[in-house]
């Protein structure tokens, strides 16, 4: 049975397990402790996977990084999570100068690497990871800006998975899945755990190309994938997608932004199979709720039903309330912050006193949303000022500190805006230092120096002034309200 299988190698479960013991006795050998972070630089492939499950055994925590990052930000997180062990691709060796540490390299390309195909070990049975034990640091940036290490369990990644398989079946040596969301997404090593508990196959791409991956569902006989929104559009765009073809496919998974319900339409037709959407977040494992295949069943005839507006219902491995600023929980239908309780919930930040619950054991995800009589809920808006980026969470405070660095800004807000693919885009509204004239690609050329290009601007306006309340925050809802004009949730 095939476990594993990217674009140039295929692994069966037998050779997975073999590997996977070789690798950890390598890096036990090399001592690696349990806790010790090691961080993962790399695009989806089987070693990928086989190094996940290696630290998991070791009780080493996995801390995947995104690639797309620059140089900058990737050494603060190294520094930040302690790392001195660093498993990267060659193609990412720009982003590790002046780490002291040792790198090891998954395709041997760089000469001063530790190549991972000699990393062989005692091919020893390994005792099963504490359920308390950290398993994976995922980044995220708090309400500050400052990128914080969610700390996930394995009980958290396990449960989760058990209540994922409940509305996402998947059959042993019969299910394909198609990854061609990163593996350092938390929404991605849920689904890649899934697939190894259920026994069924995960391909991998490297990244996502909608011609090769429309080739990859045609071709392989996937049965399974996830797509987010802005996937899906261009999918829906690419020349011939509604040829067929995608007969194996039982299932489309989505998530990470709102799906408009036009694509959703057009993806149900085109596709011909059921769709899955899930909710949540890194610290949650991944998901809170679930709209189910049933869920999006209505006759085509009819209008659509309001529910396919909603993110569905709780999982079973936690429960979910609206509570407004105080923490009282909402009456019927009103609007409140989305609170969970659960398994799934992860055990904090690392190295942050502040804690994650308040005072009743809840969890606060900063989304506005309200429940309907049926229990669907539906995000109308966050508390927080992040902004969501074709599934790339960005929080404008980094941006904003960019900015004014720049000796022509005076003052800078950041915003999202609706944007017909991505979801949301990052718009700056700068007010110019008194005789300066900056352009607006020069500054955002100036924020690309030091942030990701998907942190940055791609559209920039001038204003005279910058809105801010009694107490000197900007007044970001009054910002953003223009924007989301005739928008049913401004998320």
């Amino acid at each position: 049975m095939i476990a594993l299988r990217d674009d140039s190698c295929e692994v069966d479960y037998a050779s997975l397990a073999r590997r996977v013991a070789c690798v950890a006795g390598a890096l036990a050998e090399r001592g690696l402790v349990p806790g010790e972070r090691v961080v993962i630089l790399a695009k989806n492939r089987v070693e990928f996977v086989e190094l996940y499950f290696a630290l998991f055994a070791l009780e080493a925590v996995a801390v995947p990084l995104n690639w797309r990052l620059r140089a900058n930000e990737v050494q603060t997180l190294i520094e930040d999570a302690g790392a001195r062990l660093v498993f990267s691709e060659g193609e990412f060796a720009p982003l590790l100068e002046g780490f002291a540490g040792q790198v090891v390299d998954f395709a041997s390309a760089q000469a001063d690497w530790t190549p991972f195909s000699a990393l062989t070990g005692s091919a020893t049975l390994l005792p099963k990871a504490e359920s308390s034990a950290v398993a994976v640091q995922m980044y995220t940036s708090g309400t500050t800006g400052r990128a914080k290490g969610s700390m996930l369990s394995h009980a958290n990644i396990d449960c989760m998975q058990r209540a994922w398989r409940e509305d996402m079946p998947l059959v042993a040596e019969t299910s394909r899945f198609l990854q061609v969301t990163p593996l350092f997404h938390v929404g991605a090593v849920l689904m890649m755990v899934s697939c190894v508990a259920a026994r069924a196959t995960l391909r991998l791409c490297p990244e996502f190309f909608s011609d090769h991956t429309l080739g990859v569902l045609r071709k392989e006989g996937i049965t399974h994938a996830l797509f987010v929104p802005a996937m899906m559009q261009w999918l829906l765009a690419e020349k011939g997608v509604d040829a067929g073809g995608f007969d194996a496919l039982q299932l489309v998974v989505y998530g990470a932004a709102p799906m408009p319900p036009a694509v959703l339409e057009l993806g149900l037709k085109v596709f011909g199979c059921e769709f899955l959407q899930g909710y949540g977040l890194t610290e949650t494992a991944g998901v809170l709720t679930t709209l189910k295949p049933s869920d999006h069943l209505y006759d085509g005839e009819a209008e659509p039903p309001e529910r396919l507006l909603s993110v569905g219902r709780a999982v079973s491995c936690c429960e979910l309330r609206l509570v407004d600023g105080e923490g009282a929980e909402v009456s019927d239908g009103a609007v409140g912050e989305v609170v969970a309780r659960g398994e799934n919930i992860h055990l904090g930040y690392a190295g942050d006193n502040e804690s994650t619950w308040d005072d009743h054991g809840w969890f606060h995800t900063g989304d506005l949303g309200r429940f309907d009589a049926d229990g669907y809920l539906y995000l109308v808006d966050r508390v927080k000022d992040m902004i969501c980026v074709a599934g790339e969470n960005v929080f404008p405070r980094e941006i904003e500190m960019r900015l004014l660095e720049h000796q022509a800004v005076q003052d800078v807000a950041v915003i999202g805006v609706p944007h017909h693919l991505w979801g949301e885009e990052v718009l700056a509204l700068v007010v110019r230092v008194p005789e300066s004239d900056p352009s607006a690609p020069a500054l955002i050329q100036h924020c690309r120096g030091a942030l990701a290009r998907f942190k940055c601007p791609t559209r920039l306006e001038w204003v005279e002034k910058i809105p801010r309340n009694a107490a000197g925050k900007i007044s970001k809802v009054s910002l953003r309200g223009p924007y989301w004009r005739g928008h049913d949730r401004r998320i």
